[in-house]
C-alpha cells in the first residue's frame, strides 16, 4: 500500500489519540485481562502511522516550526526512512504495526500543536506526580511554553483564530468587566508574542 496524503494535509489533523483516547479506555479496561486496552492501543498507534507516513511522503514535515522543529524532522526523517522501498513508502497495515511498536517516533499531530513528546522536557509531565510512563498529557498541556512544541501551518492558523475570537469578544458590547478584559488581553499578547517567535520555518527545510 503506498500512502499519500489527502487534501489539507495530514500531519496537523487532530490526530492525538494517546493523548486522550487511553485515558477514557482506561478507566473501563487498565485493569482488564482481556488485551481490549492492548488492542485499541494498537489501532490508534497503527492510525497515527499511517497519517505520519502519508505527512512523510508529502514532505509536510519540512514545513514545522517551533521549539521542537529540529527534532521534529529528525524524528520524521528517520521513521519514513525505516519505511521506504524504492523510494516510496510502502506498508501493509502489518508493517506498520512492527514499525510503530519498535520506532514510534512519538510525534502526537494535534489542532493548536504537534507534540514532539520528550520526558525530560514536558511540561504536562512535571505537572502530574506519581505517573511513570512516558505517554504525553493531552489535559495537562501547556503549549505556549512547553519546549516540546511544533507547529505546522495549520497549527499556527488555529492559534491565529484564537487571536481573532479574543479581539472580536473585546470588542464586543456593553463592554466586558475588567477582570475579564485583561484576561483576554492577556492570553491574546501571549499567543501572539509565541506565534511571533514560532513561525519561521527551520533553514535547512
Amino acid at each position: 500500500m503506498v500512502h499519500r496524503a489527502p487534501p489539507g494535509g495530514v500531519i496537523a489533523g487532530a490526530l492525538a489519540y494517546r493523548h486522550h483516547c487511553v485515558q477514557v479506555f482506561e478507566g473501563y479496561a487498565g485493569t482488564s485481562e482481556s488485551g481490549f486496552r492492548a488492542e485499541v492501543e494498537s489501532e490508534q498507534a497503527l492510525a497515527r502511522g499511517e497519517h505520519l507516513m502519508a505527512a512523510i511522503d508529502a514532505h509536510e514535515h519540512t514545513g514545522l516550526t517551533g521549539p521542537a522543529v529540529e527534532e521534529a524532522a529528525r524524528r520524521l526523517e528517520e521513521f519514513g526512512a525505516r519505511a521506504r522501498f524504492q523510494g516510496k513508502v510502502v506498508l501493509d497495515d502489518n508493517r506498520l504495526r512492527r514499525l510503530m511498536a519498535k520506532h514510534d517516533p512519538a510525534v502526537y499531530p494535534g489542532e493548536y500543536i504537534t507534540c514532539v513528546h520528550n520526558h525530560a522536557k514536558a511540561l504536562c509531565e512535571r505537572a502530574r506526580r506519581g505517573r511513570a510512563e512516558g505517554l504525553p498529557d493531552h489535559g495537562g498541556c501547556k503549549p505556549l511554553a512547553c519546549r516540546n512544541v511544533a507547529l505546522t501551518p495549520e497549527n499556527s492558523a488555529a492559534w491565529q483564530r484564537e487571536v481573532d475570537r479574543i479581539t472580536r469578544r473585546l470588542a464586543s458590547r456593553p463592554t466586558l468587566p475588567p477582570l475579564l478584559r485583561h484576561r483576554l488581553e492577556s492570553r491574546r499578547a501571549e499567543i501572539t508574542a509565541f506565534l511571533l517567535e514560532n513561525t519561521t520555518v527551520l533553514e535547512s527545510a
